[in-house]
């Protein structure tokens, strides 16, 4: 082993993520590393630190993704990584987990001797939650070639546009698009927990990720009439927040009523917020997911005969905006065979599913080819202080990754197929 390889003295996986997990760490146990903030970049700096003493070049571009190359050999290079930041007291493996796992990848192959024939790139995309500005996967997004600078008037909750966050951090919304590179990709993977509860119910270790959810977010403003709660007439009232709730139950009940199908009213602000006055506004966002184009299709219509429904029965004004859009992503089968063949060469018990969740991998993989790996997650729960993967799951996840990793960029490998470009 050479001399910089053992000076980064790694740990365990989970040590690792435990060191992480301070960056940010809360007296609840959660973390906070929302997008562009201190915390997000001493993270950064973390993980730089580690992949700079294993002698990769570690850069962050111009949209704020961590980006470390190995560079060597030829041909395309091959991505792997997933993302740093977290929801507001959120867990220490949602994200953190794939960005961790490709360092410690590297570290092994490294300590190994093994000399790639293609680059390999490690990348942790910058506002993957989008729970600061709603402007999730805005690194990989860019990464991807979209343009994200109509995001930059979306302010957080203290007022701060993402375009003002960036400028404070010393980064120029207009020249995200520099961060375009997924064209350059020959291959993509990330490891992540599995954010739900079917690996350990079926007691599985390995999933295969054959397809990632389609994903739409709303904005929703309801208005009637503040007035006093003691005096206004049940029957007269305009109460922006009956509204709201009656529009949540009901994309509940729509959402039950059918296969792989999710809605979820995450935010709510009500106005004015008085015990004894009836609520004039309601603020809200709604969250659908569908894992077909139809199923996507119908719930969109669903949402606005919904909506406007409901604010009309209850004499509300209502303003509706769509603010995000994703469409379902089948990953690339080829690269999802190579996987199960490194998970069976651990001798991994494995489980092909999809993803409700949305992922970086998403956006890349309508570029590149793409693959996700899931480990499981104890009890289903994530984006919360009890987020937890055993680090027996861990430690198996990262060597199921380091396997597949050798085969992508060894000698025999190749680009899995043409890159798709949408």
């Amino acid at each position: 082993m050479s001399a910089d390889i053992m000076s980064t003295r790694l740990g365990s996986v989970a040590a690792s993520l435990d060191e992480l997990g301070r960056i940010g760490g809360r007296p609840d146990g959660g973390v906070t590393r929302v997008a562009w903030s201190p915390e997000l970049f001493e993270a950064y700096a973390w993980i730089g630190d580690r992949l700079r003493e294993l002698g990769l070049d570690v850069e962050i571009d111009a949209a704020g993704n961590l980006l470390a190359k190995w560079d060597t050999g030829s041909r395309t290079p091959v991505v792997v990584g997933s993302h740093l930041d977290t929801v507001p007291s959120g867990g220490r493996f949602d994200g953190a987990l794939g960005v961790v796992a490709a360092l410690h990848a590297v570290h092994v192959m490294k300590a190994e001797g093994f000399e790639p024939e293609r680059p390999l790139w490690v990348v942790a995309f910058m506002d993957e939650e989008g729970t600061r500005f709603n402007s999730a996967l805005f690194g990989s997004r860019a990464f991807s070639g979209e343009d994200v600078t109509g995001l930059g008037a979306r302010a957080d909750l203290t007022g701060v546009t993402l375009r003002e966050a960036m400028s404070a951090a010393g980064y120029e919304l207009e020249r995200a698009g520099e961060a375009a590179r997924a064209a350059e990709v020959g291959a993509y993977l990330e490891l992540h927990i599995e954010q739900g509860p079917v690996l350990e119910s079926e007691g599985v270790e390995i999933g295969l990720v054959t397809s990632i959810v389609g994903l739409r977010g709303y904005r929703v403003r309801l208005a009637g009439e503040a007035n006093h709660a003691g005096t206004t007439p049940m029957r007269l009232r305009r109460d922006a927040l009956a509204g709201a709730a009656r529009i949540a139950l009901e994309l509940r009940e729509v959402a039950r009523a059918r296969k792989a199908v999710t809605a979820n009213v995450g935010k709510l602000t009500i106005s004015p917020g008085g015990a004894n006055v009836v609520p004039g506004r309601a603020d809200f966002t709604i969250d659908i997911r569908a894992t077909t184009p139809a199923g996507m299709a119908e719930l969109e219509e669903l949402v606005e005969e919904i909506v406007a429904r409901i604010a009309a029965e209850e004499g509300l004004e209502v303003e509706l905006e769509q603010t995000f859009t994703l469409e379902p992503l089948e990953l690339d089968a080829s690269l999802v065979d190579l996987v199960e063949r490194a998970a069976v060469a651990e001798g991994a018990s494995l489980l092909r599913m999809p993803s409700g969740a949305g992922h970086d991998a998403m956006l890349v993989g309508r570029r590149a080819p793409a693959a996700m790996v899931f480990v499981p997650s104890r009890g289903g729960v994530s984006h919360s202080p009890d987020e937890y993967s055993s680090p027996e799951h861990v430690e198996l996840g990262v060597r199921v990754l380091t396997s597949a990793l050798r085969e992508l960029l060894g000698k025999g490998s190749k680009v899995i197929h043409a890159r798709r470009r949408r």
